[in-house]
């Protein structure tokens, strides 16, 4: 019974643990240390590596014979070849692994001798049938205790889930899911904000929805470019690229060289764009939102009315914020009306008043407007 038992929650937590939580992951790692040669499939990856680690515990098991209380140590060495194939990165490094597993299957290996040297735990031996047996919850709480350490070391970073998953996500074409991911987290970092601004773009809603997403890095970290902090992992930059219409080694075949030995950072890659026939409109709103993302009210204020008619009820969403923020911050006779976001922005100056200690009146600013682009610009 103990045997069966363990045999399905291995599997089930093996399976499910490669195909819906660790793939994308391993897809991306796959990726890098192939040098791209080799594609990885979450299907058949699952299958194939759960099926090598219940063939090494049969093979364990077959040499130790352990039976109910101490069946469970016969998958240790599969848990433990189940976290070290979780944990790989691209670029890979060892780190504290080999030591690791010296020490684990020392200790094993003196678990299982004890094991062996006790009678009362080896084959033919009496057994309380069913699955209340103490035997069994022994082997239950230790498939526990494994599954938990095999989380604890691998890959469990949220934006490194969320960023392999996005570019995944893209490489099916597929950007109604990058929305969805890690919608609600707090957590970023200048890729990931790359890859949903992408995603965003695609869709039409860049200026409307950028901050209801965590954003990181500044305006330069749009695009991959010189002086960004941001990279991708998996995708090519054709999919970002294309979504402009201009490739930056198509645009630095047509310069010049002194112009060619400068920098291509984001900034000057879109406005080159603003001069390309061929080019999308999507430059407009990067350039824009650059701005924004870099606090430069002034420099937005001056640029906006010459791609955007001044009205309430056209302009994006996050623009209104900020113009609304910046007539009331800045010296400045720049005219615009808008009489329902100034209102809502005077509620959230309110805040300040209304909630006198620090943490509630954080909870209630986040909770009412989080996603708003006045909440970015407040944050330290």
């Amino acid at each position: 019974m103990e045997r069966v038992a363990c045999a399905i929650l291995f599997l089930l937590f093996a399976f499910f643990w490669l195909y819906a939580f660790q793939a994308d992951v391993m897809a991306v790692a796959q990726h890098g240390l192939s040098g791209g040669r080799t594609h990885y499939d979450r299907t058949v990856g699952a299958v194939i590596i759960s099926g090598v680690l219940i063939a090494l515990q049969l093979l364990v098991y077959a040499l130790t014979r352990l039976q109910r209380h101490c069946h469970v140590l016969t998958y240790v060495p599969s848990f433990l070849l189940l976290a070290f194939v979780s944990s790989i990165s691209h670029p890979f490094h060892w780190g504290a692994w080999p030591l690791a597993a010296v020490v684990v299957m020392a200790l094993w290996g003196g678990a299982v001798w004890l094991a062996r040297r006790s009678s009362t735990l080896l084959i033919g031996q009496q057994r309380a049938p069913g699955i209340f047996s103490r035997s069994m919850w022994v082997n239950m709480l230790g498939m526990g205790v494994m599954m938990l350490a095999v989380a604890a070391v691998s890959n469990t970073n949220a934006v490194l889930h969320f960023k392999a998953h996005d570019e995944v996500a893209f490489m099916r074409g597929d950007s109604h899911e990058v929305l969805r991911t890690g919608q609600r987290s707090h957590e970023s970092d200048a890729s990931l904000t790359m890859l949903r601004a992408l995603a965003l773009s695609q869709n039409g809603l860049l200026a409307d929805a950028l901050f209801t997403y965590a954003v990181s890095g500044n305006g330069d970290d749009l695009l991959p470019l010189d002086g960004s902090q941001s990279t991708l992992m998996l995708m090519p930059d054709t999919l970002l690229y294309d979504h402009f219409g201009l490739r930056p080694d198509s645009l630095r075949a047509r310069m010049d060289s002194a112009a060619r030995a400068l920098p291509l950072t984001t900034r000057r890659y879109l406005d080159s764009l603003q001069r390309d026939t061929n080019a999308t409109a999507a430059w407009r709103d990067y350039r824009l939102m650059g701005l924004l993302i870099d606090r430069r009210l002034d420099d937005f204020a001056s640029l906006l009315p010459r791609h955007y008619a001044l009205s309430a009820d056209s302009l994006p969403r996050h623009y209104r914020e900020a113009l609304v923020l910046y007539q009331q911050t800045a010296d400045t006779l720049f005219i615009y009306s808008d009489t329902l976001m100034l209102r809502r922005y005077r509620d959230y100056r309110s805040n300040d008043t209304l909630y006198r200690h620090p943490d509630e009146r954080l909870l209630r600013t986040i909770e009412d407007y989080g996603d708003t682009y006045w909440h970015y610009y407040d944050e330290p």
